[in-house]
């Protein structure tokens, strides 16, 4: 008999449940979850699973354009910076002074 029995862990459940309701009980599961993961990950010395590879990017047309930030090459459509995501003005924004 330890300190705390299975029923207990039952009450404990039902009350959660009734204070933060199902779908909140759910999230903060998967939270939990997810936090318990990265601990172990932290504490074995490996590092989380690496975020995919970006796709490749749209083809440049014409005006070849270039971040300023870090001088990656940009489509003719893109606001953001691919490699470093520093926005970027599009060509009808830089002749216009009200957008931003």
């Amino acid at each position: 008999m330890g300190a705390l029995e299975p029923w207990h862990l039952v009450v404990i459940l039902v009350i959660a449940l009734i204070i933060f309701g199902p779908g909140k009980v759910a999230d903060i599961g998967g939270t939990l979850g997810k936090g318990v993961k990265d601990f172990r990950e932290a504490v074995e010395g490996r590092s989380p699973t690496p975020p995919p590879a970006p796709a490749a990017p749209a083809a440049v047309t014409s005006g070849d354009r270039h971040c300023s930030h870090c001088g990656a090459s940009l489509a003719a459509d893109a606001k953001f910076c691919p490699q470093c995501g520093t926005t970027v003005a599009t060509p009808s924004s830089a002749a216009d002074p009200r957008v931003n």
